[in-house]
């Protein structure tokens, strides 16, 4: 058996698709068995390692792939598209990284602080990044781990803190530098991400995020848009309806239940923007795609 049917045994991998947990807190570990069309979903900062099979990204005009020599990095939540390759006989696999801004920060700073970004440095917060020969061995020993969990709190920690330093050298490695840079544009950004999506029920404007960023309208909009690929107002709403779509498919919300409690006093209207974004209505939530392994 190797070492991806151990992992597979040892988190009772099933058909459908899912994502569990895995013996290292940072880890964890993803599957699919069958094919999923172009849906939206959204990705925790982050990094996504695909072990087998494949992925397709999309986010306004960008398209990116990624698979086994390819890996995903996210320094800020982002909502996008996303299509599977996937099949009982040739499942996706996949891990998802959790990225400690303070490791992140301990690992930068041994990075010459000549290629450190500026604070108003920008770059689209998710892309792809080929998967060099040492990240490979480090994702192949931090495999090895996740079937123990004495091996897993005992070594798998280092092992993430080698995979994540990898990643600062990579084409995305200047963005998730800059998300332990205080006061930064991506830092800025990053912590009116997470008012939004701690808050995503009240009516919060452009003028109120600027303001709590301290940063002219203007200049957060142009910034937010660069990092996310989206407006706030549309972030805002993206985050409101896959909160939506979790209580109805996760939960068991009644439609009207699940859109008054993300923030929609008409349901009719809550109806209309679900069904523009993830192609369904809502009674029919559970066809929306990466219900099960959104992460």
């Amino acid at each position: 058996m190797d070492v991806i049917d151990s992992v597979k045994t040892t988190y009772g991998f099933g058909s459908g698709a899912g994502f569990v947990e895995t013996f290292n807190p940072a880890v964890r570990f993803f599957w699919s068995t069958q094919p999923v069309a172009r849906a939206p979903l959204i990705y925790k900062a982050g990094l996504v390692i695909i072990l087998q099979g494949s992925k397709v990204g999309y986010l306004e005009d960008r398209v990116f792939h990624y698979d086994r020599d390819q890996y995903l990095a996210l320094s800020v939540p982002i909502p996008f598209d996303c299509a599977t390759t996937a099949s009982e006989a040739d499942p996706l696999l996949g891990l998802f990284i959790d990225l400690d801004l303070t490791e992140v920060n301990d690992l930068a700073r041994v990075l010459p602080l000549e290629t450190a970004p500026t604070k108003s440095f920008t770059q689209i917060g998710v892309e792809p990044a080929p998967v060099g020969t040492e990240m490979h061995q480090s994702i192949a020993r931090l495999l090895q781990t996740l079937t123990s969990r004495p091996a897993s709190l005992a070594i798998g920690k280092g092992l993430v803190r080698e995979i994540t330093f990898h990643a600062l050298q990579g084409p995305h490695g200047l963005a998730l530098r800059s998300m332990t840079q205080t006061d930064s544009h991506h830092d800025k950004i990053s912590r009116s991400i997470a008012r939004i999506r701690e808050n995503y029920t009240e009516d919060l404007t452009v003028e109120d995020l600027a303001r709590d960023a301290a940063m002219s309208t203007s200049v957060f909009h142009r910034a937010f848009k660069d990092i996310t690929g989206s407006s706030p107002h549309q972030y805002l709403k993206t985050t409101r309806l896959h909160r939506a779509k979790g209580l109805i498919v996760s939960h068991g919300f009644p439609v009207g239940e699940a859109a008054r409690r993300v923030g929609y006093d008409n349901p009719a209207h809550f109806s209309r923007e679900f069904k523009k974004l993830f192609n369904v209505s809502p009674k029919a939530a559970q066809m929306a795609g990466y219900q099960e392994i959104d992460i």
